[in-house]
């Protein structure tokens, strides 16, 4: 619920990703469990929401993806994501 009430939509997916970065990690490529929908669904956006988000942090250089399902995710500067979740 903290999530929903006071971050907007990028500082909510970076906030995830740090999460699932703790979680399932420690490699520093992530298979994220869910997909795009399911992600938009647990943080209360859009999947198009969503999807801007990633391809922001991606044009940004923060992650890269892998494969063609881009399911994977390399965090190549996890300062930086941590900065999107930082409040205004």
């Amino acid at each position: 619920m903290l999530l929903l009430g006071r971050k907007n939509a990028l500082e909510r997916v970076a906030a995830f990703l740090l999460e699932m970065d703790e979680r399932i990690t420690p490699t520093g490529i992530m298979a994220l469990p869910m997909t795009r929908r399911d992600i938009a669904d647990y943080l209360g956006l859009t999947l198009e929401t969503v999807s801007r988000a990633l391809s922001r942090l991606q044009r940004e250089g923060v992650l890269a993806f892998i494969g063609h399902n881009q399911r994977e995710i390399v965090l190549r500067d996890r300062l930086q994501l941590a900065s999107f979740d930082l409040p205004a």
